[in-house]
């Protein structure tokens, strides 16, 4: 880690302050309120959430640049309860903002455009950003398009593409960090046989459970707490479309649950030791295939950790499916890599 890293993440660090003081300065001048603002039922699952990570081992405990950040949801999730969630919450760590209009419409034309190519399933047709959550988007022949819902379906692509999977196939998902959701909707609505499967910390956990379940009242989904006590059952497991745990139940899952397993953005944010135990984890779930998308460096000054696209543990019989530069990010690396059959892993 140089010394250009370590000015460069606290540069950047100042620049995320400085362009959402305004939402700061909201969250904290409301939580001067003297009730919580989350609705009694949310909060309770929230809570009992927060309590168990805190007794699991520390090796799923946050990363201390993510346990700054939860401090920061807690506020909102106090001051605002689960209201615009997208712009309080997925603002907050996004990396772009609107700005100047017609640049940021075109970026959605440019996307969107790149994306027709690939689009054999004509999801960029039949799909629209949802209004659940108060998103950013930009009108596009009559139907929302953002940046969230035109990278999900670049990513389920990038996916089908590297394992071949039809789109009425019974295919099981699993997402380490979901954040709100965004993948796991895309997924649903575009693959009616499939199901997903979220491990996340309590907050993002929160926002996924309420955001999947609006959009998808149909699936049936396996809510936390109660979802910890159908870890061991490989049956139970497969009777519930949507599935949602904590970090620490990952570990838990027989081996060959999973068919595709997927990090976004949530590695790269991670301490090496963290890491390094995920990828044991994943090993042992033994998955047909994993794809990582992570920034090609990421300088983590919280947890002294640089990740980079060469340095994260792939096991040397992982077979690399596809590498390379993100359709959106020039800074953003996607991979994928094909597993042993978890027979072969016993």
């Amino acid at each position: 880690m140089t010394r250009v890293d370590r000015s460069g993440a606290f540069w950047r660090i100042a620049e995320v302050v400085g362009i959402r003081l305004r939402l700061i300065l909201g969250v904290l001048i409301g939580n001067l309120r003297l009730t919580h603002a989350l609705r009694g039922d949310w909060r309770k699952r929230y809570e009992r959430a927060k309590l168990d990570l805190e007794s699991a081992d520390a090796i799923y405990q946050p990363s201390r640049q993510w346990t700054i950040i939860s401090l920061f949801y807690r506020l909102t999730l106090r001051a605002r309860g689960l209201d615009g969630f997208k712009s309080t919450f997925g603002r907050f760590l996004s990396a772009y903002e609107p700005g100047n209009r017609r640049l940021w419409e075109a970026v959605h034309h440019l996307y969107r455009e790149e994306l027709s190519k690939r689009d054999v399933w004509k999801l960029l047709d039949r799909l629209e950003e949802p209004a659940l959550g108060n998103g950013s988007f930009v009108d596009y022949r009559g139907k929302r398009l953002s940046l969230d819902l035109l990278q999900s379906i670049d990513e389920l692509y990038r996916m089908r593409e590297a394992l071949g999977f039809g789109q009425n196939d019974r295919v099981t998902f699993c997402e380490l960090g979901a954040g709100y959701g965004r993948l796991a909707d895309v997924v649903l609505s575009a693959m009616p046989n499939s199901s997903y499967m979220i491990f996340d910390l309590p907050e993002s956990l929160l926002l996924s459970q309420h955001y999947l379940t609006t959009l998808h009242p149909e699936a049936k989904a396996a809510l936390y707490p109660e979802s910890s006590e159908l870890l061991a059952s490989p049956e139970a497991l497969r009777a519930h479309r949507l599935f949602f745990a904590l970090p620490q139940h990952m570990s838990r899952l027989p081996p060959g649950t999973v068919d595709v397993f997927a990090n976004i953005y949530s590695f790269m944010e991670m301490g090496r030791e963290q890491i390094e135990e995920y990828f044991r984890c994943i090993d042992k779930l033994a998955p047909k295939m994993v794809y990582l998308k992570q920034h090609k460096r990421e300088v983590n000054i919280y947890d002294r950790a640089l990740n980079t696209s060469e340095n994260y543990p792939v096991r040397a019989d992982w077979k690399v499916l596809h590498t390379g530069t993100s359709s959106l990010f020039d800074h953003v690396f996607e991979a994928l890599y094909g597993l042993p059959a978890a027979a072969k892993k016993a």
